[in-house]
């Protein structure tokens, strides 16, 4: 109950917050500064004469807002936001204003609007950002700046207030945006909001201007270098079609009829309907390497520990490989995924989409990744785990990989380093193929051979 009124009444004390950022000038917050330290120190009206203040202040907030409620500029925006952007990499992007009025606009300020989805009472409870222990006991304690910092996060970027100071009439203005992603996945883009002080200078008079636009945020990505695993040439029935299990291939032999056993997919339906007997397509089998990148979703509270698996997973999708090698990135969100790149299956692009919103299993049975995984291992020459924790099913996986002949690569992320030795179990044999590294130290650890 205390966690559901608390998020009830931070989410209140945050949109009033945004709300007067985005409606004050610097000149209104000193006003409304004065206004409540002259209702704090005039509450005697019989001994002191602030109470006067308190009423001139009052009167000019007053009559600011009141001068700031209309305000419906006739104004066209347009935006161009680039194909995609990266998290934690500022980015530049530029809106178009265009006057219709008929006068001079000045003093026109420019702010995107984008979807707030404050936190849910689970999301505020599990949140435990690295720097909460700096702040003092208070703050500590009653969780606004962690809950405000949550709230800024999960809005996906922060901008900063730009404009053109004058705006002709007829004339168009290219406004320079610089935009912060804080968050990889999608950023949605609802409108924008145009601002203009009143006479007064106390308060801007807001307009909205509706402009729905999606923008993808990519996880962050490093150098990694080439991984040691010597795996070798393995066969892969039905060739690159089935290999990636979308599309025809080249390697198509011919038609046969239909054996128990033989997998639908490979059905030749017109061949059936002009026979009246089932016919199956056959391909011819290559041999080809082929890794595995494992991605661990199943995580506890550690969200840094997660982000750093995406990002370690992500470098290695984009890091240079043979152009006959596949790579099969395999994590599980509510059910088991297999995508596939390489060979022209695929693109680093789908599966950097893909990483960008991929979220925490809900599960936490690790056994429906490891399934997949040993299911697939006869075709794999090599595999790169990425692990959230090393635990007896995370460590069996990796042995029953190493037990077919697999080699694996395993990077484990911890959230602090200071927590102790970890025991490679099956991985003691190649103990330079087992990494353990935090979120400040995977860049680093990444780029060493």
């Amino acid at each position: 109950m205390l966690g559901r009124a608390l998020t009830w009444a931070f989410s209140w004390v945050y949109r009033g917050d945004r709300a007067l950022r985005s409606k004050l000038t610097p000149a209104g917050w000193i006003a409304l500064a004065l206004l409540v330290g002259c209702a704090a120190f005039g509450l005697n009206t019989k001994t002191a004469l602030i109470h006067e203040l308190f009423g001139l202040f009052f009167a000019l907030l007053l009559v600011a807002a009141v001068a700031s409620l209309r305000f419906r500029p006739k104004v066209e925006v347009t935006r161009r936001l680039p194909d995609f952007a990266t998290v934690g990499e500022a980015f530049e992007y530029s809106l178009r204003v265009r006057s219709r009025e008929p006068r001079v606009v000045s003093g026109l300020d420019v702010q995107e609007a984008i979807a707030a989805k404050l936190p849910t009472m689970r999301e505020f409870l599990d949140f435990r950002p690295r720097h909460d222990v700096q702040r003092n006991a208070f703050d500590r304690v009653v969780g606004y700046l962690r809950w405000a910092n949550l709230a800024r996060r999960k809005s996906g970027a922060r901008f900063e207030w730009a404009g053109p100071s004058e705006l002709r009439a007829g004339a168009e203005a290219v406004v320079r945006v610089t935009c912060h992603p804080v968050r990889r996945g999608i950023i949605e883009f609802q409108g924008v909001t145009l601002g203009q002080a009143e006479p007064l200078s106390l308060m801007r008079r807001l307009a909205r201007i509706a402009l729905a636009e999606n923008l993808l945020v990519l996880p962050r990505t490093w150098r990694v270098a080439p991984p040691t695993l010597p795996g070798t040439r393995r066969l892969q029935a039905g060739g690159v079609a089935f290999a990636g299990r979308v599309g025809d291939a080249e390697e198509f032999v011919g038609l046969r009829e239909y054996r128990p056993g033989d997998t639908p997919r490979r059905i030749h339906w017109k061949a059936w309907a002009r026979t009246g007997k089932p016919v199956i397509k056959e391909y011819q089998d290559e041999f080809f390497v082929r890794h595995a990148l494992i991605l661990d979703t199943f995580t506890g509270d550690d969200d840094r520990g997660f982000e750093t698996a995406v990002s370690i997973a992500a470098s290695h999708v984009i890091s240079p490989r043979s152009g006959e090698a596949l790579l099969d990135l395999m994590f599980v969100e509510r059910q088991a995924y297999t995508l596939t790149l390489g060979r022209g299956v695929g693109s680093v692009d789908q599966l950097l989409r893909v990483l960008a919103i991929v979220e925490p299993a809900h599960e936490r049975d690790f056994a429906h990744l490891a399934e997949a995984v040993t299911l697939h291992a006869t075709r794999l020459s090599g595999a790169i785990a990425v692990m959230l924790r090393w635990d007896e099913p995370r460590r069996n996986m990796v042995a029953q990989l190493l037990a077919r002949g697999v080699p694996v690569q395993v990077w484990v992320v911890r959230p602090e380093a200071s927590q102790g030795a970890l025991d490679p179990g099956p991985m003691a044999s190649a103990p330079r193929r087992f990494r353990v590294v935090t979120p400040e130290t995977a860049r680093e650890e990444l780029a060493i051979p």
